[in-house]
């Protein structure tokens, strides 16, 4: 048997073969290889089947379990890692460390980590609410190809009879030939993806356990009212756990604080974490280089706090402002993409009279018919991508788990919309 052969049938000679007293020995590895021409086999398919003819809705893996987006939510929030992490270190935190800290410093500790937990259930639900409206989008997908795939399975099928029956097979034909083999690899290219995105909705949401797939349950519903940009910037500005990070550590700094907040903020900030650990650990003799790092000088790092929040709030004034122009550009496309729907709509209903009147319209029917399920396709990924630049909008604004959302007690806050 050769190694590179198929996964199945080595599964099967190990399955039966690799535990027997006489199993042979692999054969020795060799020291040197050929010299050959390039001349590469082709793929060998001769044992596949590629068989197209019609077939029915495929079995669902197991049993679908109903998810709301505000439980995925939820779910998320409660699940992050991150912020269970950072909880668990600052509840086994004792209230005063061997080194003398005082208890004023771990209250300002505690304080931070309660906004360092939030940013960390913040970014687990806009992952997994990420993720929720691309499985959202895929299922809905997977309907209309269906849909599609039966209307071309039948104009195939009408095709082979003319054929056998003597017509000349036609250019339309083997265009019709090419979209039910596309079609037949979409569908299972977006099976594969809907279990991926199953695989990875579960573990952020801390159901892993559940068999089968999981079933988005909500209505993308696209507002008409715009999105106020300046009341957008004013809420994040406010609620952002990143920026009330910062002003925390500003409000409890002190000369008995500094060395905790100087610690919180080398975690803030990477190059200066790493030089923080070179005059602790590796050289302590550079301490005197570097008085900044090791003397309580409030002042200094107060005017760091200072800097620091002024970049922060720049970033948060630029990534509020990205995100509602998105959210806004976003939903114009869907507006376009319903008026295309509804012209392909209008399209198929006056063929369905003038079929039903017994007019000879039977292929331009279904032609249009697949026109329309094309524009619904459409009309879905560009719904779905306004609902996820609807996420990324809350999420710019700070607006996805407070504290007493991650144990499910209020609900996300909705961002004010402007009037016309």
């Amino acid at each position: 048997m050769r190694t590179r052969g198929p996964l199945v049938l080595l599964l099967a000679v190990a399955a039966v073969g690799c535990h027997g007293k006489d199993a042979p020995r692999p054969a020795p590895l060799p020291t040197e290889l050929l010299t050959v021409e390039r001349k590469l086999a082709p793929i060998d398919v001769s044992r596949l089947s590629t068989d197209l003819a019609p077939t029915g809705p495929t079995a669902p893996p197991g049993p679908y379990h109903r998810l709301t987006a505000e439980e995925c939510h939820r779910l998320a929030c409660a699940s992050s890692s991150a912020a269970r992490l950072i909880d668990v270190a600052t509840e086994s935190q004792p209230r005063r460390l061997l080194d003398g800290t005082p208890r004023e410093a771990d209250e300002l500790r505690e304080a931070a980590a309660v906004q360092a937990s939030r940013e960390a259930r913040l970014r687990t639900a806009a992952a997994a609410l990420e993720l929720y409206y691309q499985l959202l989008e895929a299922e809905l997908l997977s309907d209309v190809l269906a849909e599609s795939q039966a209307e071309v399975d039948e104009l195939v099928r009408a095709g082979q009879v003319a054929i056998e029956e003597g017509v000349p097979e036609s250019e339309q034909f083997l265009t019709l030939r090419r979209q039910q083999i596309q079609l037949r690899a979409d569908r299972a290219k977006l099976q594969a993806g809907i279990r991926r995105l199953n695989t990875e909705l579960k573990s952020l949401t801390g159901l892993d356990h559940l068999p089968g797939s999981i079933l988005p349950a909500d209505q993308v519903t696209v507002t008409p009212e715009p999105l106020d940009a300046e009341h957008a910037v004013r809420v994040g500005l406010a609620t952002r756990p990143d920026l009330q990070l910062i002003r925390t550590l500003t409000a409890g700094l002190n000369a008995r604080t500094v060395d905790a907040v100087r610690q919180a903020v080398a975690g803030l900030i990477p190059p200066l974490a790493a030089i923080n650990t070179a005059t602790r650990v590796l050289a302590p003799g550079l301490r005197r280089l570097i008085p900044y790092l090791t003397k309580p000088d409030v002042q200094a790092m107060r005017a760091q706090l200072t800097t620091l929040y002024a970049d922060r709030e720049r970033e948060a004034v630029r990534d509020i402002r990205t995100a509602v122009d998105e959210w806004t550009s976003q939903r114009e496309l869907v507006a376009i993409a319903t008026r295309r729907v509804q012209l392909e709509s209008d399209r198929v209903h006056e063929l369905t009279v003038k079929r039903e009147a017994g007019m000879a319209v039977e292929m331009e029917y279904r032609l249009s018919r697949l026109e329309l399920f094309k524009a619904q396709a459409d009309l879905i990924r560009e719904a779905v991508k306004w609902q996820r630049a609807d996420v990324k909008a809350r999420q710019a604004m700070g607006l996805l788990c407070s504290g007493a959302e991650a144990c499910g007690e209020v609900q996300t806050p909705t961002p004010r919309r402007r009037s016309r």
